[in-house]
């Protein structure tokens, strides 16, 4: 809010270069580190096979799915340009509403309108009807170009060896869903077929909702949540019959303890949501309080709101690492940032906090 629509445009352009550089980096990071994976199988295969970086088909596939992605991020960030205009307008619209009917002075009202924006944060509407917060749409497009990448520079190789076989990987707390495809627990760390079934190699497309053609490498996401849909983290690997499938043996994944570890990273995502809607609240406040229009008196309100909103925080970060601790699940600090809550917000943070505990 008070910025033009221009300045917002540039500084949102600044940032896209940046995010370019990175997004090349992590994506090609992944096509190396899955390479490092399959080689072996792939060279026992056919052994003419060359390492991406040498490998022109494989590089032509890297460079189509660094465009979608740079696609999707655009496509982001237009829709956060236009739906927080959008946002604005209800904003005023609201506080309008209060004032006028007498339900809240000025002051009170401009602050718990505010804060009901800032808690729910800036929401990305898709086509589907799903609605995630700006934070979690980026890291959704970032994690699944991931997958989706790696999966199709698999393709390729796939192609090359000419192998009808695919495995997939496995992982605890793979997703359980209603249908076959949303399902993860249920198709994770088997063989198929790409072409037809046999005995011990069902077809890939149909239990798993992902399509691969083994003469040209294409890949497709039949189902959004199926194999490389939304979010999804499995891989798969080019695959022949007769090799030993290591998750049915030594890495094999028991149904009970997938469930229970499953359960647990839902309540560990729901706390990083609630860390994420605080720090936003906390970013709200402070702006508040650094302008120069407040009244003093209104200004005394705000800060005694920052200080126990800061002191939750602190309680809530604690909470969350002993869960992850207690539940044997790794702590990901990385979903639990905000835009423009660095070092600086975090130290006003602490000292909001330390106030409000020496207050009560």
């Amino acid at each position: 809010m008070g910025e033009s629509r221009a300045a917002i445009e540039q500084k949102l352009q600044s940032l896209t270069k940046l995010s370019q550089q990175e997004l090349r980096k992590v994506l090609q990071n992944t096509v190396l580190t899955s390479w490092d994976n399959d080689k072996d199988i792939l060279l026992g295969i056919n052994e003419n096979i060359s390492p991406p970086l040498e490998n022109p088909e494989v590089i032509a596939v890297m460079d189509v799915e660094f465009k979608k992605t740079l696609g999707e991020l655009s496509n982001l960030t237009r829709t956060t340009l236009n739906q927080s205009q959008k946002d604005l307008i209800n904003l005023l619209d609201e506080v309008d509403m209060r004032i006028v009917s007498g339900v809240q002075p000025y002051t009170a009202a401009v602050s718990d309108v505010l804060d009901n924006y800032a808690g729910k944060g800036l929401m990305i509407d898709y086509p589907t009807g799903t609605r995630r917060t700006l934070e979690a749409a980026v890291r959704c497009c970032v994690v699944t170009s991931m997958n989706q990448t790696s999966a199709q520079v698999t393709n390729q190789y796939i192609a090359q060896a000419q192998t009808n076989y695919v495995l997939i990987s496995a992982h605890l707390g793979a997703r359980t869903g209603k249908d076959e495809h949303s399902n993860h627990a249920g198709w994770q760390g088997k063989a198929y077929r790409l072409r037809g079934s046999e005995p011990g190699y069902p077809n890939l497309a149909e239990h798993t909702g992902y399509d691969i053609d083994p003469t040209t490498g294409q890949g497709t996401v039949l189902d959004p949540m199926g194999l490389h849909g939304y979010n999804c983290r499995h891989s798969h690997q080019p695959w022949a019959k007769g090799l030993r499938n290591p998750w049915e043996s030594e890495h094999k994944v028991d149904s009970e303890e997938n469930k229970k570890v499953y359960e647990n990273t839902q309540k560990q995502r729901a706390m990083e949501r609630a860390i994420r809607k605080t720090k936003r609240r906390l970013i709200e406040k402070q702006q508040i309080l650094s302008s120069d229009n407040i009244p003093d008196e209104v200004k005394k309100d705000i800060q005694e709101k920052y200080d126990r909103l800061a002191y939750r925080l602190t309680e809530q970060n604690g909470a969350y690492n002993s869960f992850c601790k207690d539940n044997n699940l790794t702590a990901q600090y990385d979903r639990n940032k905000v835009a423009d809550f660095g070092y600086s917000q975090q130290s006003k943070t602490n000292a909001g906090a330390k106030r409000y505990m020496k207050g009560h």
